[in-house]
């Protein structure tokens, strides 16, 4: 799914950059990631959610594993 129609890029290449960053990842460095920055900046939203979908899987998953 095209999640930023401004620099074309796709949930996955998002939820790739975020993979293969930092610990961390801010907004700036999933787009830097990816070579490119915000324009419009209709997609941060989406973009915020895909990254907190995966810090709550992260967390979730780390529970599970201490259990």
């Amino acid at each position: 799914m095209i999640v930023c129609s401004c620099n074309v890029l796709s949930d996955a290449q998002v939820k790739g950059a975020i993979a293969g960053g930092a610990p961390r990842p801010r907004m700036s460095s999933i787009y830097a990631a990816l070579g490119c920055a915000a324009k419009c900046g209709r997609c941060t939203h989406t973009i915020k959610d895909i990254l907190d979908d995966i810090r709550q899987c992260a967390t979730v998953d780390h529970r599970q594993i201490a259990a």
